[in-house]
């Protein structure tokens, strides 16, 4: 893949000051970092019937020789957190984590807030309407661009299991129970069909409501061989437009997903 200097440039930004919050950029262009992810840990949002996050100290002290070394094991289902969904997660023949370029995770960033809309209505859906609304006040969505469904529900929840899944129960018998909002399925086919989006992304644990029990939205997506991102964090920081999302996912060989460091660069 040919990299351009200005990925180059913006790469060499997310390696120096991700780590910091809102920083001013390098390499010449003045702008904040946006962290976008929450951390693994105990705590960290699960579907239900998935292996969540566990981390286990591997050694931790000082050695034998006298310096100091720390090590830990850690393992977990790959959907939790702040995740990635590739094209195979729900297309037979979708292109896996790994094989999706690195650029093909990098687009303008679309928000499109319905928190009160979330707010009266804990399953609301994204309706094509919502998403004509955002272009007649801010213009057409950008080529290559993600778009964001904004509902309030992370930034004022997470990790409360309860309040962001709609129940802190586990195993199969939770999923009945699941209650979050989503994308629609019409929204879903415009953007793939109407718009050259890159992918979609949420700050709730899924693009599909979390009453959906066909998963539509994935099946759209995924189908039109474009990415998701889930659970994302601080949207209520991220401007309506004019920012760049990065995802940067871990590269699993042969992954349908895989924890991804988001942030966004605004200007």
């Amino acid at each position: 893949m040919k990299i351009g200097k200005g990925l180059l440039a913006a790469l060499y930004v997310a390696v120096m000051v991700v780590n910091s919050g809102w920083s001013v950029c390098a390499a010449g262009d003045q702008g904040n970092i946006l962290d976008m992810t929450y951390a693994y840990d105990s705590d960290t949002i699960y579907w239900p019937n998935a292996s969540p996050f566990k981390l286990t100290t591997e050694f931790r002290g000082t050695t034998e020789k006298g310096y100091w070394y720390t090590a830990n094991h850690y393992a977990a289902s790959e959907h939790g957190g702040t995740h990635a969904d590739a094209p195979n997660h729900f297309a037979m023949n979708g292109r896996t984590i790994d094989q999706v370029p690195l650029a093909e995770w990098i687009g303008p960033a679309v928000k499109i807030d319905v928190t009160e809309r979330c707010a009266r209505d804990r399953d609301y859906l994204l309706t094509v309407d919502d998403i004509k609304d955002w272009e007649r006040k801010y213009g057409p969505i950008p080529a290559g661009a993600w778009v964001i469904m904004y509902t309030g529900i992370g930034t004022q929840f997470y990790p409360d299991p309860k309040r962001v899944l709609g129940t802190d129960k586990k195993g199969l018998p939770a999923l009945a129970e699941l209650s979050f909002p989503g994308f629609s399925r019409g929204s879903a086919e415009f953007l793939t069909k109407e718009r050259n989006i890159k992918g979609i992304a949420i700050d709730t644990p899924s693009i599909d409501y979390g009453r959906s029990r066909d998963f539509p939205v994935h099946r759209v997506i995924c189908g039109a061989d474009k990415l998701a991102l889930e659970n994302i964090a601080n949207a209520d920081r991220l401007p309506p437009k004019g920012a760049t999302l990065y995802v940067i996912p871990m590269r699993i060989k042969g992954g349908s997903g895989a924890p991804a460091r988001a942030f966004a660069i605004v200007p």
